[in-house]
């Protein structure tokens, strides 16, 4: 009998006849999804850059500040709200979803810009102007400003410096607000654009004794209003104030305090032409600055007017359980002040390589919504749920204020961070992964070195395939050779948990989803089979042949045991272990990170962890059973679980029960589990959406059906957040700027088909989307720039266009439908000596010594077919 029915068989009989029928899917989760034709060929369009307006602008917080350097938002309408840089121990939790942050909820301090045109001041949001309009094209906020009775149209653009690869001067405690006036009238105008801020440093210890003041500081390159903070001859004394609570006990000396540093606002470029002074006030009285630059312009003329505002508060204390504490900009800077100098001195560098940066992203072919929902995520590292401590050490929560300790079963889905700014991935993966964190055993605490975590299967996996990619996003092998020790390490402890050399592992096997798992779990022990295959390519370039082969024998066991025993005709499902039926398990459920193994393999480049077929079936069978239009019905029956998608609105299910013989009473543990993480099954949450969207893409040919449904569930994720419902930068899971999102660049990266290895000067690119005519960025070890591909019936031609840094290469991979009669190569005018191979439809070019590509210079290539 098969292994699969006898099992269904044991455990029904553990259920009563009316646990063990599942009500229908369809409707619930409808076959027959009746998408809108013209939703569908959107997909795939370019389309227009999508703009708010009126009043789709009331739930729009982009991150405005620099990476780890606390979390500022800019608002729909311009003004700066949900001011986090103050050191406060905030908690989220999943409740913004339903309920969205609005800035009249968070706005702690004053501060704002206005025009003064004649006796008239006019505000710049929407009392000040009936047309306003927002654009965001992460890192950069557009706000447009129009409205008939003003002779003047303004538009601000907002950002913090961010510059791929650069994390030094992509981390700094500063936000540009660039104001360009245009004078639309027939007459010339004279209007004087001016800025305000409140000194709200010690904002949560406004009874303490002391002073606020303000200081006019002129320089050459700018004038700043310097916010600061003067303590009184007498001992500190706080008590609780409206909805701030102080806790005065063991509290820190006056210089301690978390809200103590400095802030400030500065006019760059010659001096303000107007300034509200020094001033000064006790520290329970509202202190606010102002600057100004007066303007004259004639008709149709423009000038740019350049704020900054900059802050330092080095006093970060209450992250959990960490000995390492303080700001990492508090290494490099003194001073909001000192921040101001700098950036003034380096600001067309700082201001041209960002927005350098946000042309090549979307100077693309890719569809428009795709650039904007795949690229927002990383913008969790410049809010509260990210840090890097004052001694480099990067370290997150899960969301903001949730779930501490860089958690490894949720980050291990991301895959922005470390393709964008990877110096960070090593040092997190060299000094702490695979140091502070792993026992002797070689097991890693799925929360760092935060106590009171163990292994977790998924997490120790990641932390193996993570290891892979941060080699293969280096220059050399030098960060491979000091890890491979202890990746080593971390393999033989999965190995030991498998126990047999088997490639399944079968006991406890804790992971993402909070619970101990039991029995055989594709997901799990597909996910081990990936980290053997990584193990087994890091194994192979430090010369470890006899590692290697054992990691691989187990891997292709394990594959075959899973195809054979696990997959029942249309997905993988789990083989329950009988003597913990009390246990939370998915079972015979479609869960959504069945074949998550081959989605992180094609992250890497590794060979196939799950057959093509059964993968492929795995993956239309999420789309049927777990994909619907509108969750609403499903979970009117399906009532336990958190909401990340509402009625109306559509999402692809963690889990759902397709077969009579699992119920979500038995994925419960019929009602004996420990914790209620079965609940889970019922909800949409981001981070894993975009895996398994990504994953689809990856599967499928151009045009195909599986690549349309990929998109589509991204898509339905992207209009989930909407910004006329909730705030399109903020994906929340458990907390606010969830971890797990960062899986979205992930999706870009399978759109693009990209392979790359740095250390062995390898790129490639298989566009899923448009590859006849296809253009979109990249990063690298040292450079990143823009990739793009025209192909006709006879020839195909391909250029790398590198922007900035260097690329080296030793060999290039297109993806062909056949064999080339010849290929040309040509760098900075010279051709290349090459050689090429086409096998499984990918053309690999070979180049006889190493090519750098330099900035501002382009690798072009023609492959010429026979007709």
């Amino acid at each position: 009998m098969n292994q699969l029915l006898l099992l269904s068989l044991l455990l029904v009989s553990h259920v009563t006849a009316a646990q063990s029928t599942n009500p229908p899917l369809d409707p619930l989760v409808p076959i027959d999804k009746k998408l809108d034709p013209a939703w569908v060929a959107s997909l795939t369009a370019h389309g227009e850059p999508q703009v708010s307006h009126s009043s789709d602008l009331g739930w729009i917080g982009m991150p405005v500040g620099g990476l780890f350097a606390g979390q500022l938002y800019l608002g729909g309408d311009g003004k700066l709200w949900n001011w986090d840089i103050f050191n406060g121990k905030v908690f989220t939790g999943p409740g913004h979803y339903a309920h969205p942050m609005k800035p009249s909820e968070f706005l702690p301090l004053q501060q704002g810009f206005s025009l003064k045109i004649g006796d008239r001041t006019i505000p710049l949001d929407t009392n000040g102007f009936s047309d306003v309009t927002f654009r965001g094209e992460y890192p950069i906020g557009t706000v447009r400003y129009k409205d008939s009775s003003v002779p003047l149209s303004v538009t601000l653009e907002a950002f913090s410096p961010f510059i791929p690869l650069d994390v030094e001067d992509s981390s700094l405690p500063a936000t540009f607000m660039r104001f360009t006036l245009v004078n639309t009238s027939s007459a010339t105008v004279e209007a004087t654009l001016s800025g305000s801020l409140e000194n709200a440093v010690l904002l949560r210890h406004r009874d303490a004794p002391g002073q606020r003041v303000i200081t006019t500081v002129r320089e050459k390159e700018f004038t700043m209003l310097e916010c600061s903070v003067k303590q009184a001859d007498l001992p500190v004394q706080t008590q609780p104030r409206g909805d701030i609570l102080i806790d005065k006990s063991n509290q820190p000396p006056f210089e301690q305090l978390p809200d103590n540093g400095t802030m400030g606002l500065a006019l760059l470029g010659e001096k303000a032409d107007s300034s509200s002074g020094d001033q000064s006030s006790d520290l329970s009285e509202k202190l606010v600055g102002t600057l100004g630059r007066t303007v004259k312009l004639a008709p149709g003329e423009s000038v740019a007017v350049n704020f900054l505002v900059t802050w330092y508060f080095p006093n970060l204390s209450h992250l959990p359980n960490l000995k390492e504490q303080g700001r990492w900009y508090a290494s490099k800077f003194d001073s909001a002040l000192g921040v101001a100098r700098y950036v003034a001195d380096n600001e067309k560098r700082l201001s041209d390589d960002t927005f350098l940066w946000r042309k090549t992203w979307y100077d693309s072919t890719l569809p428009t919504w795709f650039l904007d929902r795949t690229f927002v995520n990383i913008s969790t590292m410049a809010t509260s749920t990210s840090y890097r401590l004052k001694n480099g050490r990067y370290w997150a929560f899960e969301g903001v204020g949730d779930c501490a300790g860089t958690c490894g079963h949720v980050y291990y889905y991301g895959q922005a961070n470390g393709r964008l700014f990877p110096v960070i991935e090593r040092e997190q993966r060299e000094n702490v992964d695979f140091a502070r964190s792993q026992k002797p055993d070689g097991s890693i605490g799925f929360r760092g070195d935060r106590g009171g975590s163990g292994p977790a299967i998924d997490a120790q996996a990641g932390y193996i395939l993570r290891a892979l990619r941060e080699h293969q996003v280096s220059s050399d092998d030098a960060f491979l050779k000091r890890v491979w020790p202890k990746v080593k390490l971390a393999t033989d402890w999965l190995i030991a948990k498998d126990g047999e050399g088997s490639g399944i592992i079968r006991s406890g096997q804790h992971n993402t989803l909070d619970a101990e798992w039991f029995g055989e779990v594709p997901w799990l022990s597909g996910l081990y089979q990936a980290g053997l295959l990584a193990a087994a390519e890091m194994a192979d370039l430090v010369h470890d042949p006899d590692y290697a082969a054992k990691c691989r024998k187990i891997a292709q066991a394990g594959k075959e045991y899973m195809a054979k025993n696990l997959f029942n005709g249309e997905y993988y499902q789990n083989k329950v272990d009988p003597a913990h039926l009390d246990s939370v398990n998915s079972g015979m459920g479609c869960e959504i990170d069945q074949v998550m193994g081959q989605s992180w393999a094609f992250q890497v480049g590794l060979p196939r962890v799950f057959p093509k077929d059964e993968t492929v079936k795995s993956l239309e069978s999420l789309w049927k059973y777990n994909y619907t239009p509108d969750v609403g019905p499903y979970r009117e029956v399906n009532k336990r679980g958190r909401w990340y998608a509402m009625p109306g609105e559509a999402g692809l299910l963690m889990c759902t029960f397709p077969r009579p013989d699992w119920t979500f009473a038995q994925a419960n543990g019929m009602g004996k589990a420990k914790n209620g993480s079965a609940m889970y099954f019922n909800e949409c949450m981001n981070g894993f959406e975009h895996q398994v969207a990504g994953h689809m893409i990856w599967e499928g040919n151009p045009g195909s059906d599986l690549v349309t449904k990929g998109l589509a569930i991204e898509r339905a994720l992207h209009d989930r957040y909407g910004a006329s419902k909730r705030n399109p930068y903020n994906e929340i899971e458990c907390g606010d700027h969830y971890g797990r999102s960062m899986a979205s660049y992930g999706v870009f990266l399978a759109a693009c088909g990209f392979e790359y290895d740095g250390p062995a000067g390898h790129i490639g690119f298989a566009p899923r989307i448009h590859p006849e005519n296809f253009k979109a960025a990249f990063t690298a070890a040292e450079g990143w720039g823009s990739f793009s591909q025209r192909i006709d019936e006879n020839t195909m031609t391909a250029e790398l266009a590198v922007k900035w840094g260097q690329v080296a290469l030793r060999s290039f991979s297109l993806a062909t439908s056949k064999k080339p009669d010849s290929v040309t190569v040509i760098c900075e005018g010279k051709q290349i000596e090459t050689s090429f191979e086409t096998i499984n439809g990918k053309t690999t070019l070979t180049f006889k010594d190493q090519v750098m590509v330099k900035a501002e210079h382009t690798l072009k290539i023609t492959l010429k077919f026979t007709k």
